[in-house]
Parts: structure tokens; C-alpha cells; sequence
């Protein structure tokens, strides 16, 4: 089958996912192409020769996510597609796709229905759509992004949606499975070190300053290629240290995106989250972490509360032992849903088309 596949580049979570994917796509005969933006996502996957878009990325200052300084920055994303749109669909047709596949990326989503081909979205997004919002969490963001989430994914003939929690499908075309983990993750051996991994998107002044008065601990930070020592933390650039740092830490702190926290649940590391305010996936991640007992969360935090999490770790590690996450759901569901459009007369098809009930 020809493959379409749209990938966010608005962090680097949906990339790492992408190069599995997209290997084993591969290695079933399948033949992919790939559409992203931002640089390092383009950078990431440029072995498979990804065709440059325009996307959204997401704006955070002091305050938390910021709406008006995001819809300033994302401004240039509607005049790269006025002038670009007609030439992006005539390369997409000119492939002749089979099937779609968007994790998270909006532009695909429009041209799978502009071709009438078969649309696959692949998130963690989607979840929110089950969820009530949780007490404290903002209403604005609650429904502003249950709103974006039904735009991005629209129209699906198929949805898998990546999920901590373990339910039952609720729809014919839902899907509900545990995270795909990286090849790279998975060879790991995990050992409990004496260190603690800090892993920040974002640059986090005030969490810094409460880990440097805790001098008993050694921290090493992952954040914006900061390189450098300061006292009790290490600072790393992104690289080969990263893996090995990963595995031979004995706790995690870190923003609460998707990845990460599945990574940690897999090499059984407790977490503590520290949310990015005003990002509802972030605090819903967040409040996982704290409901399951596999790690604590804060969007601000302070010494007591760090010292309580380190003083829990044995707890932590023994929920994490008794919890199954199994990374090849995502891949057997998203073979076997390919193998199925495959069997799809031009008929079926249309009729899928025709009946796409949205879930709540």
C-alpha cells in the first residue's frame, strides 16, 4: 500500500513513534511518505525524506501556554498554504495513496478527504475526549482542546488512541491501546543509579532553583542543549548520554508529555511531573501520575514536595512492577486495520465514508 503519513513536529514525541512506524511500515512492504514541520523534527527524519510543511506550534511563557502569542506565531502557517496547497495535493496525488495516517497533523486529516482515501489518526490526543474535566483544571482548556482535537482528527475512518488507562473499545472505529516504545527503549537494562534525570521542553528557573538547595541529590538536566555543571547538576545536550542516563537513573522528573511517561512506566522509573500550565494534555498526564500511584505531579514545586516523592521511591517502584504495558498493541492494531482497508472494495469504502460516528 502507498501510506500517507502526516507527523506533528510540535515536540518530539510523535517523531521518535514516526521512525518506528515508519520502519515497520517497511519492513511490511508497505511504501510511506511522510509529511512534518519544524526543524528538528525534519532533521529527525530526514533518512526518510519527509516533504516540508507548515504546522502549529505551541507557545509557553512564564504564565503557561500562551493563546495569543501561539496564534501570532502560527500566523505564517496560512499564507505557506495558499501559496503551497495546490502543489502539496498534486504530490500527494501524484503518489497515488491507499490510506492516510495523521498523528496529530492537521493538514493530512484535510487531504485524505480532498482525495477520498481512507483516514488512520494515531494519538494520545483523543483520549480527552472520554475524560470529564478534573477538578481545578482550566474549563477554557478543557474544551478548547477537545474542540482542536475533534478538527485535527476529523472524519477518521479509524482511530487508535495511545492510553494509559486500560478500557474497552467503545466504538467500532475506536480503539484504545497501550504506547508503542522505542526499539532504543526497549534494549535498554535498567539499573537504579544514584542519580535523578530532569527532562524539561521548556526552561523551568524556579524548579532549578529548588533542585540546586537540594545538595544530597545529583541531577542531571536535559534541557534547550544547556551544557555545563552547577553544583549538584549536571547539564547535557541531547545525545548518545541521553539513553544511558535514562536507564541508570533512580527517578525521573520531568514536564509530563506522553512519551516520556510511557518510557519511565516501561523501564519502571517513578515519575514526578511538572506540568506545563495551562496545557490540558499535560495536567490530565499529570493527573494519571498521581491517581495510578506510579509518581507524584506539581506545577509548582517545592523541596518538601520533592523530598517526599524521593522518600516513596520503593512504593512507587512496586506499583510500577505490578503495572503491564505492552508496546506492541499499537502495532498489531494498526497492521491489522491496514490489512482490512486493504480488503475494502471501492464500494466499502465509500460506505465507510458515509457512516463516521463521532465518540463522545
Amino acid at each position: 500500500m502507498n501510506i500517507v503519513y502526516g507527523v506533528s513536529g510540535e515536540g518530539l514525541g510523535h517523531v521518535f513513534e514516526a521512525i518506528e512506524i515508519i520502519t515497520l511500515l517497511r519492513a511490511d512492504g508497505h511504501t510511506v511518505k511522510v509529511l512534518t514541520f519544524g526543524d528538528r523534527a525534519l532533521r529527525c527524519l530526514a533518512a526518510y525524506r519527509p516533504t516540508p510543511i507548515e504546522g502549529v506550534h505551541l507557545c509557553v511563557d512564564a504564565n503557561g501556554l500562551s493563546l495569543w502569542k501561539t496564534l501570532l506565531r502560527n500566523y505564517p502557517c496560512f499564507p505557506f498554504f495558499l501559496k503551497n496547497g495546490r502543489r502539496l495535493m498534486k504530490e500527494l496525488a501524484d503518489f497515488r495513496p491507499d490510506v492516510f495516517l495523521t498523528a496529530y497533523e492537521p493538514f493530512t486529516t484535510l487531504a485524505s478527504h480532498r482525495l477520498g482515501k481512507p483516514l488512520i489518526s494515531m494519538d494520545n490526543q483523543n483520549e480527552l475526549r472520554f475524560l470529564s474535566r478534573p477538578r481545578g483544571a482550566s474549563m477554557f482548556a478543557f474544551y478548547l482542546v477537545r474542540l482542536t482535537n475533534r478538527i485535527v482528527t476529523y472524519g477518521a475512518a479509524a482511530y487508535i488512541v495511545k492510553s494509559f488507562h486500560r478500557r474497552s473499545v467503545t466504538a467500532g472505529h475506536m480503539h484504545v491501546v497501550a504506547p508503542i516504545i522505542q526499539s532504543e527503549i526497549r534494549t535498554l537494562q535498567p539499573t537504579t543509579g544514584s542519580h535523578v534525570l530532569v527532562y524539561l521542553t521548556k526552561p523551568n528557573p524556579d524548579l532549578i532553583g529548588v533542585l540546586r538547595t537540594m545538595t544530597e541529590q545529583t541531577f542531571i538536566v536535559y534541557c534547550h542543549n544547556r551544557v555545563g555543571e552547577d553544583q549538584n547538576l549536571i547539564f547535557r545536550a541531547q545525545g548518545p548520554s541521553y539513553l544511558r542516563d535514562l536507564a541508570s537513573c533512580k527517578a525521573i522528573i520531568g514536564t509530563t508529555g506522553f512519551s516520556l511517561i510511557a518510557d519511565a512506566i516501561y523501564l519502571k522509573k517513578p515519575y514526578y511531573g511538572v506540568p506545563l500550565k495551562k496545557q490540558f494534555e499535560q495536567t490530565n498526564n499529570a493527573y494519571f501520575l498521581t491517581k495510578s500511584g506510579l509518581g507524584e505531579a506539581s506545577e509548582t514545586v517545592t523541596r518538601e514536595q520533592l523530598e517526599r516523592f524521593f522518600s516513596r521511591l520503593g512504593d512507587y517502584r512496586d506499583r510500577l512492577a505490578k503495572y503491564n504495558l505492552d508496546p506492541a498493541e499499537q502495532e498489531e492494531t494498526l497492521r491489522s486495520l491496514l490489512a482490512e482497508i486493504e480488503r475494502r472494495t471501492p464500494e466499502d469504502t465509500k460506505r465507510a465514508r458515509l457512516w463516521q460516528p463521532e465518540f463522545r
